[in-house]
């Protein structure tokens, strides 16, 4: 879209900031004959035909440069002119309730907007920093909420497996993870979720700042830690309802997590908890540095579930090249079986096609290639070689020889199988898995 072609304006509505209708009319009429009403227009248009949840905006002597984050990327955008860009965000923050004179304290405020027959909540957050300003807008995404691992996007086999594990009623440990702000929270609610909740009593137990949406038919049970308390403070109380199953959310220290055990064994009842990792190796080593009780721990401990996100491709312009065998056996493939792979068409300001039109972007992803999220899972099932290396208090590359073995399926093979699917693309994988 053109920054400077003021008939070319995208129906961007605006909702002011304003204390009622008179006020907030007013301030929309101070802004229309700005030379930056236009620009904020466009900028709110792209940012969600992008998608995008926050778009950033940083300010130098001579220009200003735009980021968009979509799906937790990065992507950059056109800059911008200074003067553009003091005329744009003049107008930004009188939408938004702010003072468009302060250019250092920081600021905040908000508007809504209207585009595509979508309404949007919008707010702007502007801070001075060494080389001008940066300024950040955001936009509330309505997401539908994820219940369930099918969603998530694991298999029916795996989650047989799962299943198994979550229908046993005696004292033992699973381990759920995931890297925190990538489906951290969607994989514990998909574990949860995966339960048997009208048979038996589930309870999660949560820190007060920490207390997240509701699982359906799992009781929710939360502590103050500010007042001293710990997720052990709840537990009396909580044990004469006679619960068949506790989840904890958090594990502080290996002392919280011996606590946990104990109750589990006492008990006589299973216990789910979460905690960071990349993989389940990874997972499984972050929780033995917290120092635990590692006999009790290895011998408690009978799967751990790990999931990562990854970017769909847009199935709207996708394109298809025919694989070298060199990568099919990389990614384990069949060579004989897949004719075809696909990768992202990723727009490109000017590009022109083979008869030197201009092409246009994909109005179903933006030009970014990518339209949506999945989760990759991979889960370890520990057996009696793991429970001994863990008390030899072996390494990685050891403990990830010995999964091997058991013929653990990894996030490397689900993820071959989605490529192969042409779900997602080998780069989009290889940036997953390569990111620490």
């Amino acid at each position: 879209m053109s920054f400077d072609e003021e008939y070319d304006r995208p129906p961007v509505s605006f909702t002011p900031a304003g204390d009622d209708d008179e006020a907030r009319e007013t301030n929309l009429e101070m802004v229309k004959p700005s030379p930056g009403y236009f620009t904020v227009s466009v900028l709110i248009a792209e940012a969600i035909v992008k998608r995008s949840e926050v778009t950033v905006l940083d300010y130098t002597s001579n220009q200003v440069t735009v980021r968009y984050q979509i799906d937790g990327i990065w992507h950059a955008g056109p800059p911008m002119e200074r003067e553009t860009g003091d005329y744009m965000l003049a107008t930004l923050k009188q939408l938004a309730g702010m003072d468009y004179r302060e250019r250092r304290a920081r600021q905040t405020g908000n508007f809504a907007t209207e585009y595509q027959k979508t309404r949007q909540k919008i707010r702007v957050v502007s801070q001075g920093v060494k080389t001008g300003e940066r300024v950040a807008v955001y936009i509330t995404w309505k997401k539908e909420l994820i219940e369930t691992v099918e969603e998530l996007g694991m298999r029916s086999s795996m989650k047989e497996k799962l299943r198994e594990v979550l229908r046993r009623d005696d004292s033992h440990l699973l381990l759920v993870s995931a890297k925190p702000g990538e489906g951290y929270t969607s994989a514990w609610r998909g574990v949860l979720s995966a339960c048997d909740r009208l048979t038996r009593d589930f309870f999660v137990i949560e820190e007060e700042s920490l207390v997240e949406q509701e699982v359906i038919n799992f009781g929710s049970i939360t502590f103050d830690k500010g007042k001293g308390e710990t997720s052990m403070t709840p537990l009396p109380q909580l044990l004469l309802k006679e619960p068949n199953v506790l989840a904890f959310n958090d594990v502080p220290d290996g002392g919280s997590l011996n606590d946990m055990m104990a109750i589990s064994s006492k008990h006589d009842m299973p216990i789910f908890v979460r905690g960071p990792g990349r993989n389940c190796i990874d997972a499984l080593l972050r929780i033995v540095g917290l120092k635990p009780d590692l006999e009790k721990f290895a011998n408690m401990l009978t799967m751990v579930v790990c999931m990562r996100k990854l970017r769909k491709l847009c199935q709207t312009c996708k394109v298809d090249y025919k694989p070298h065998p060199d990568l099919l056996r990389k990614l384990g493939l069949p060579e004989g079986r897949i004719s075809e792979l696909y990768r992202p068409f990723v727009y490109r300001e000017g590009m022109v096609d083979e008869e030197e039109k201009e092409v246009e972007p994909c109005k179903t992803c933006g030009g970014i290639g990518y339209y949506g999220l999945t989760g990759i899972f991979e889960m370890l099932e520990v057996n009696q070689t793991m429970r001994s290396a863990l008390l030899k208090k072996s390494d990685q590359q050891t403990l990830k020889s010995i999964a091997q073995k058991s013929r653990q399926v990894t996030m490397r093979q689900e993820g071959a199988l989605l490529i192969a699917q042409g779900i997602t693309s080998v780069e989009e994988l290889q940036r997953v898995l390569s990111l620490k």
